[in-house]
């Protein structure tokens, strides 16, 4: 993967790192970062065994999906299983559509075991419509072009780019530059965090969320570089005063050693002036986020009363279709394997 320059300072992508890896431990490099596209937009991320360690909603069609499911700890086919149950009880599956394509995308460090994990999440997306009569299939996600040409410049690939994308949606120390340096087990360890630790903003918000956490960058970024530019010019004054120093007559010594101390009280300064404007400039981040999460508690109460009301509008649909399903299982299960296969 290409490296990709920096735009944090030092002090910020220290205490990045410090959260990466307080949460790593509990990642396996083998896990798989999978998404799927119904029109909700699920995440999720499973082990090599096929269980689902990780759920999230990509969009708010999905917030509402997810929003009284519970797929952490299940097998992949029954997670599987329940977002196809649950997307057609909520009207999301059309039981009358012509065509259903769910979309999918598979990343893992071992490329091998993220092969094997999406084929077998394609495998149980098509064995749940053959179940159900439907005529849909799974998909290889297609990207747009201008994602494409964007996963080109940064050197890496689209579902790799669509993974950091998300990881700085969830986590205020990571902009997509670093994210992009990162490993595939360090985006999915900082996934795993912000939902254990109750971070997500739900999709309605996330614009505004976005906008104004870029703001605080603008803000305190050229601050903080301004300062860290500061503290390596100090260093080099350092370095060269202590040069001139050792090799001074004695008769020198004593101005050079003033001058000497005169730099290293101002590095002093200078760090403390660091670490006071990086706790802000973090202090502020967190304000946001504890706001904005505020308001997501309010929103997910309503994303429950929205998907009752979806149950119950289409709950007479939905019914007719399973007492008809048995039929209909045998009437199209030709038509649906040959649908099937010509998947891409």
């Amino acid at each position: 993967m290409k490296k990709v320059k920096l735009v944090l300072s030092f002090a910020f992508i220290l205490f990045a790192a410090v959260a990466i890896v307080g949460c790593a431990s509990s990642v396996s490099a083998n896990d798989t970062y999978v998404t799927l596209d119904i029109n909700p937009s699920v995440e999720l991320i499973v082990t090599p065994k096929e269980k689902v360690i990780y759920a999230n909603p990509l969009n708010e069609d999905a917030e509402v999906l997810l929003v009284d499911l519970n797929l952490v700890g299940l097998d992949l086919d029954v997670a599987i299983q329940m977002i196809i149950d649950t997307a057609i009880e909520l009207g999301y599956i059309d039981v009358d559509s012509e065509e259903t394509i769910v979309s999918v995308t598979a990343i893992s460090k071992d490329a091998a075991i993220g092969e094997k994990i999406r084929e077998q999440v394609k495998a149980h997306i098509n064995n749940e419509f053959k179940d159900r009569a439907l005529m849909g299939r799974a998909e290889d996600k297609g990207f747009t072009p201008d994602f494409l040409v964007e996963a080109e410049a940064y050197g890496v690939t689209p579902g790799f780019l669509f993974m950091a994308k998300s990881v700085v949606v969830v986590n205020d120390e990571v902009l997509l530059e670093d994210a992009l340096t990162m490993t595939v087990p360090e985006l999915q360890a900082i996934l795993r965090e912000a939902k254990e630790a109750q971070k997500e903003v739900v999709s309605a918000l996330r614009e505004e969320f976005l906008a104004a956490r870029a703001l605080i960058f603008d803000e305190y970024i050229p601050q903080i570089q301004a300062l860290e530019a500061d503290l390596e010019a100090n260093a080099e004054v350092i370095a060269a005063l202590e040069v001139e120093l050792a090799e001074a007559e004695e008769a020198d010594k004593a101005a050079i050693q003033a001058e000497l101390d005169l730099a290293l009280e101002a590095k002093v300064t200078l760090e403390a002036d660091l670490e006071a404007l990086v706790t802000v400039f973090h202090e502020e981040f967190k304000a946001l986020r504890d706001e904005f999460h505020a308001q997501s508690l309010v929103l997910r109460a309503e994303i429950r009363e929205m998907n009752q009301h979806r149950k119950e509008v289409n709950q007479a649909k939905v019914q007719e279709f399973l007492n008809q399903m048995q039929e209909r299982r045998q009437e199209l299960k030709e038509q649906i394997d040959q649908f099937q296969k010509l998947r891409p």
